[in-house]
């Protein structure tokens, strides 16, 4: 039953585990209504770079901004994320891309984050450099140094501020030293596209926001058009024991992905499982509880397609959850008892492609403890 899973997820001191199988195996409502909300369009790319020998040094996704679809957001991701199949050695997306080239990348990327790219490109320095040229001069306080490849590990670009051209922006982007891991690269990869971002400013270049995108080329010229933001995602270490080959593969945790593109790409979010689709909803100044929920969500085998947080978010204590589907709405009230506090609510206007809003109450915002049921620890991810 869904009510019986619902108590589970916004349980303030931890999550029950009792309705677990039952959300698993329930398949997700049919909206009913067909006066809607539509999803905000959100134009997302893909852009891989890699350096003279062809070994790819970084992928992003690339969200430009709801509404005036101009500017946006970079979000970096580790090129040593695992794409492989659970329980089946990792296979990086450095792996994948040397195999299976630019469609195996985008294939991988888009199955990792649950997204759908419109465009999706892996460039060369030549193009990444024309590319990047419009946020010329890029400012980057670098962590740590640059190194280049060979075994004494040349260091290319020193730890601190830099001001670095197209050219030098897309070779630092790209530098690996030999036996250098990923993760140890990916502070100053963070720091660079943070650095482009921040170098955008106001916007640098002029675009036709009206004009259909058709390559990255078109994306980035739209992205650059406004204020950027950029972040990166994390990734998190493969025990030995399931990487017998050493490789250089992360696991990435899939609900910070969620998390952050849910944010700010949520027409452009797929729902790989069947079963209920939900958007979360929440004032600002809460990101790690409300973080903590779509991880609940996804661990219980939910979608989460939309992540909304604002001032706008009406602020109540308990957790309400809007339902537009009638036959979901009976069977959320015929075990009422079960939600704690919790208020059950029709939509004045459903969301297109959602079955359940969550709008969290401050009860759960401002509660306690991260550890879903049948773990110890905060960074356990869905099966």
């Amino acid at each position: 039953m869904i009510a019986i899973n619902l108590v589970a997820i916004l349980a303030i001191g931890g999550l029950g585990y009792a309705g677990q199988k039952a959300l698993r195996d329930y398949k997700g409502a049919k909206l009913v209504s067909v006066d809607s909300i539509k999803m905000p369009v959100t134009p997302v790319g893909m852009l891989g770079t890699v350096d003279e020998e062809g070994r790819l040094g970084t992928v992003s996704v690339l969200v430009l901004s709801a509404g005036t679809q101009v500017g946006g957001t970079i979000v970096s991701v580790p090129v040593s994320s695992n794409a492989g199949a659970v329980g089946a050695p990792p296979i990086p997306l450095t792996q994948v891309y040397a195999q299976g080239g630019v469609e195996a990348l985008t294939t991988a990327m888009e199955s990792l984050l649950s997204i759908t790219f419109d465009v999706a490109a892996v460039a060369a320095p030549a193009e990444a450099e024309t590319l990047f040229q419009p946020a010329t001069p890029v400012k980057a306080d670098l962590p740590g140094d640059v190194l280049g490849a060979g075994t004494d590990a040349p260091i290319l670009f020193d730890a601190g501020a830099n001001s670095l051209s197209a050219a030098q922006t897309v070779q630092a982007l790209n530098a690996q030293a030999e036996g250098q891991t990923d993760a140890e690269r990916r502070g100053n990869v963070q720091a660079l596209f943070a650095g482009v971002a921040e170098s955008i400013g106001p916007g640098r270049t002029t675009v036709d926001a009206t004009a259909p995108i058709v390559t990255i080329g078109d994306l980035v010229s739209r992205l650059f058009a406004a204020p950027v933001a950029a972040r990166g995602l994390p990734g998190s270490p493969i025990a030995a024991a399931d990487n017998p080959d050493g490789l250089d593969a992360e696991t990435l945790p899939r609900s910070d992905a969620i998390f952050v593109l849910a944010s700010i790409a949520p027409g452009s979010m797929t729902a790989p499982s069947p079963d209920l689709v939900f958007r979360v909803e929440a004032p600002p100044g809460y990101e790690a509880r409300v973080s903590f929920a779509v991880r609940a969500l996804l661990f219980l085998g939910g979608n989460v397609v939309s992540v909304y947080i604002s001032d706008s978010v009406e602020v109540h204590p308990e957790v309400r959850l809007y339902i537009d589907n009638p036959n979901l709405i009976e069977k959320v009230q015929s075990a009422n008892e079960l939600f704690g506090n919790t208020v059950t609510l029709t939509p004045d206007k459903p969301i297109e492609g959602i079955d359940v809003i969550v709008q969290l109450g401050t009860d759960f915002l401002t509660g306690e403890g991260d550890t879903l049921p049948g773990t110890t620890t905060s960074t356990t991810e869905p099966s």
